[in-house]
């Protein structure tokens, strides 16, 4: 729960070592903010298949839906589609579909999406087996519009807590410290600046694990 009284929470299941669900939900004060995500991930010898619900009505069939398919080709490149279908409204609908590779080294990932006029592109390197650190590009292109967002971040692992932190162009600054109570317990603290906006959010959690 953060200090706008806002609350997230997260539920995994792995029902076999391939086989996971994950339910992620957010409460909000704001009328129409809250949001409810289902996650569904199979992980094949050579292939991984994902599906995604964001706010799903089963009954007017609204919401935003997202299945993706990635195909080892070599021991080290994948490459595979998205789908994302957009149903805000049973009479609005709109369907993208994206290009999607990715390249994992000996202590790094590569990865690259193209989308219509959209391009994501990320690097993750692992330093040594307690710090890691990743960059990511994201670049539009299209209807008189070139925006372009990069955001770089770390991961720092001590003995009894971890840290992780990100700084994008815009200005954003966001960290989570995780201090590890106990065996599967765990007491987050996060914050999030945004100074274009001139917005601050800090907040305080738990997690639990099996």
């Amino acid at each position: 729960m953060d200090s706008d009284t806002n609350m997230n929470a997260t539920l995994k299941h792995m029902w076999t070592p391939r086989n996971s669900t994950k339910l992620v939900t957010q409460i909000t004060s704001t009328p129409g903010h809250s949001m409810l995500q289902v996650e569904q991930d199979y992980q094949g010898r050579d292939f991984t298949a994902n599906f995604k619900a964001m706010n799903p009505s089963p009954l007017e069939f609204t919401g935003l839906y997202m299945a993706s398919y990635l195909q080892s080709v070599t021991p080290r490149l994948a490459v595979g589609s998205e789908v994302v279908l957009q149903r805000p409204t049973p009479e609005m609908e709109e369907t993208v579909m994206s290009l999607v590779g990715k390249y994992t080294g000996p202590d790094y990932i590569a990865t690259a999406q193209f989308q219509g006029g959209a391009v994501q592109a990320s690097y993750f390197q692992r330093i040594n087996e307690k710090v890691d650190f990743g960059v990511e590009l994201n670049l539009l292109i299209g209807g008189g519009r070139r925006e372009a967002v990069a955001t770089v971040g770390g991961k720092f692992e001590f003995r009894q807590a971890t840290f992780r932190g990100q700084v994008d162009t815009t200005g954003r600054v966001s960290a989570v410290l995780e201090e590890k109570m106990a065996p599967g317990f765990s007491f987050l603290i996060s914050g999030d600046l945004d100074h274009m906006k001139g917005q601050s959010r800090f907040g305080v959690g738990i997690m639990l694990s099996a």
